[in-house]
């Protein structure tokens, strides 16, 4: 083999291998698919107006695709947010606030989360499957409150909800 030959070859070689290493470290660093798609993690709330009434709100939960807003969202046991304003705590207190879960504002979305929700979906209709996206979120009932008192109104589905006021 001549010398010209031997350099193409190793080449060819180290080219290959870089291909190969680039494309498998592609492989790798790909995220899994998810089961529910394309993924959106609840991170945040945003309150819906209730009834065309500025002044009555229902904190849900809220992601972000990209840098716009979208109540497209999921929420899974293992998930944590702050105990004061998460996506995690607007689940909890729905829970509590609605169907009497009696759990602990904590943000975390535990085991006892989880089993809350799951019988929540249940007695509302939604799938049954422990996890918070779009099918829970227009199937259970939400806590409205009046923003000029902060004072507890009752519980209402998304379906009488309009207008978003993302703060």
């Amino acid at each position: 083999m001549s010398t010209r030959t031997s350099h193409r070859l190793a080449a060819l070689t180290t080219t290959g291998a870089l291909l190969t290493g680039t494309l498998a470290a592609a492989f790798v660093a790909a995220p899994a698919a998810s089961a529910h798609g394309t993924y959106r993690h609840c991170t945040t709330t945003a309150s819906m107006f209730v009834d065309n009434n500025r002044d009555l709100r229902a904190p849900l939960p809220w992601g972000y695709n990209e840098s716009t807003p979208t109540s497209t969202c999921y929420l899974t046991n293992g998930d944590v947010g702050s105990s004061t304003d998460s996506a995690v705590t607007a689940v909890q207190r729905a829970l509590n606030k609605c169907y009497g879960a009696g759990l602990t504002l904590d943000g975390a979305f535990g085991d006892l989360t989880e089993a809350a929700l799951r019988r929540a979906q249940s007695a509302s209709g939604a799938t049954v499957d422990g996890e918070y996206g779009p099918n829970t979120r227009d199937h259970i009932r939400w806590p409205v409150y009046r923003e000029s008192t902060g004072q507890f109104v009752k519980c209402s589905k998304t379906s009488s909800m309009s207008s978003v006021y993302i703060p």
